[in-house]
C-alpha cells in the first residue's frame, strides 16, 4: 500500500517506499534546493547533486528500510529504523539508522528540504 504524502508522516513513509523500489518518483518528494547530510560524504546541496549521489555515489545497491519509530511536528520528522540490503562491494548490511527531515509546503504540497542520516555502521 502506498502512503499518501499530504501529511508529514505520509511524505516520509512514501520516501522510504520509493527509495526501496528505486522509483525515480522519489525525487519529486524533495524541494529543488534539497540539502542532504550523512557521515562520510560532503554535504549534498541541490537536486543535481542529490540525483548524482543516488545514481553514482551511494554505496547501497538495493535494500529495505523498516521504520520502527516515527515522530513528527508540523514541519519536522524524526525516524528510527532498520535497513537491510546489499552494498556495492557485494556485502550485506543489516543496521539501524536515524533520519531527520525538515519540510516545507509549496502550493499545498509538502516537500522535503533537508535530510540528515546517521547509521550504526561506517560502511554505509
Amino acid at each position: 500500500m502506498t502512503a499518501p504524502n499530504n501529511t508529514a508522516e505520509g511524505l516520509i513513509r512514501r520516501y522510504y517506499e520509493c527509495v526501496d523500489r528505486q522509483d525515480p518518483a522519489m525525487f519529486n518528494l524533495f524541494h529543488p534546493s534539497i540539502r542532504y547530510k550523512r557521515p562520510g560524504y560532503p554535504v549534498i546541496e541541490g537536486m543535481a547533486e542529490f540525483r548524482e549521489f543516488y545514481a553514482a555515489r551511494r554505496v547501497i545497491v538495493k535494500g529495505r528500510h523498516a521504520v520502527e519509530a516515527l515522530f513528527h511536528s508540523d514541519r519536522q520528522v524524526a525516524v528510527e529504523g532498520r535497513f537491510t540490503g546489499i552494498l556495492r562491494d557485494g556485502s550485506r548490511a543489516d543496521l539501524t539508522f536515524s533520519d531527520f527531515f525538515d519540510l516545507t509546503e509549496e502550493e499545498g504540497t509538502l516537500l522535503i528540504t533537508s535530510r540528515r542520516t546517521y547509521f550504526d555502521d561506517t560502511r554505509v
